[in-house]
């Protein structure tokens, strides 16, 4: 059997229906100061010209790969990227975003000057498509043992798209089938694996606000999976001896439900859901958690204040949605 030829970053980038901004994607990677990379395009059944152009930029340029693949949804794109990845560390980038020309190059150096399993950078919502690069220089933080865990929850891990893993440490991680956030419980397993993470508090991945994505828009059936996740982290460090842990579980779990509840006061409701059973679980989630929510320093006012204003006035909320169109930081 012919043995794949070993590199040392594989990068994922899921396809579908991204075709107006899928080049910009690619061609942030093909600037890449660090070249020792593969590409793997998982064009997941998208229905408009994407498809051609991921056909387009494999004759372009070898390190480029394509697999084309029946509909299955974010997860079964990035599953079947890790499946076939070839990399001694695995990355991912999103269709419609993009990143600084040093991504990589940083995202190594961070790992192998520690010897880390995880190294981390941090990304910015843009809305324009030349966003001002990151010029700040800040220090790395290093997080080894009993840290790495807690790091999970202080950082507030969700997106594995600013990230680079060793690839061996993955194993058959793989993320769950059928769900979106599913980013939550598939880093809550690799920072329970990790033996150490390295994050730089710098900007290098720009995600791009695309309306049309499924992170965004009115609240729906899958968007609930995001307080189910928290949910479950909440539960597993529930009742632990380590009261910073299950604290810091619990406000996020707070905060979720805080969240889609003004998603869904200024975004709107899906037909498939309830908006008064919505209502009631948000707001039983969150009165009940509310003290872990307020303590929590790392929570900005601004959300402290959204959190007063949606819960306790939810029909001024919804009001608001006729007057402005804002995006993540309110639903986050």
């Amino acid at each position: 059997m012919k043995t794949k030829n070993k590199v040392k970053i594989s990068i994922i980038v899921p396809v579908f229906r991204t075709e107006a901004f899928l080049r910009r994607c690619v061609d942030s990677i093909l600037s890449q100061t660090f070249r020792d990379w593969e590409l793997l395009l998982i064009d997941d059944g998208s229905d408009d010209g994407a498809p051609a152009i991921c056909d387009e930029y494999t004759t372009a340029d070898s390190r480029i790969r394509v697999i084309h693949k029946p509909n299955g949804g974010l997860s079964s794109a990035r599953n079947t990227g890790l499946d076939d990845a070839r990399g001694e560390y695995v990355t991912f980038i999103d269709s419609d975003d993009f990143v600084a020309p040093e991504f990589l190059e940083t995202l190594l150096m961070l790992a192998e000057s520690y010897g880390a399993d995880v190294s981390r950078v941090d990304y910015r919502e843009v809305y324009s498509r030349t966003p001002k690069p990151d010029e700040r220089h800040p220090e790395e933080l290093v997080f080894t043992g009993s840290q790495v865990e807690k790091a999970f929850l202080y950082l507030n891990v969700d997106s594995v798209c600013v990230s680079l893993y060793k690839r061996e440490m993955l194993g058959d991680l793989r993320f769950p089938l059928g769900k979106t956030s599913e980013d939550i419980p598939f880093n809550f397993t690799v920072f329970r694996k990790a033996k150490k993470v390295v994050y730089l508090p710098r900007v290098l991945y720009y995600y791009y606000h695309n309306p049309n994505s499924i992170s965004n828009g009115s609240l729906d059936q899958n968007k609930l999976n995001y307080l189910f996740f928290r949910e479950e982290i909440y539960r597993y460090y529930e009742g632990t001896d380590d009261k910073a842990l299950s604290g810091k579980a619990e406000a996020l779990y707070a905060r979720a439900a805080m969240g889609l509840q003004a998603r869904m006061a200024l975004f709107g409701i899906s037909p498939e859901l309830e908006e008064s059973k919505c209502l009631q679980r948000f707001k039983s989630v969150f009165h009940e958690h509310k003290n872990a929510f307020y303590r929590d320093k790392s929570v900005p006012v601004s959300r402290k204040l959204l959190a007063v204003l949606v819960i306790h006035f939810y029909p001024v909320a919804k009001l608001l949605r006729c007057f402005f169109r804002i995006g993540r930081f309110f639903t986050k």
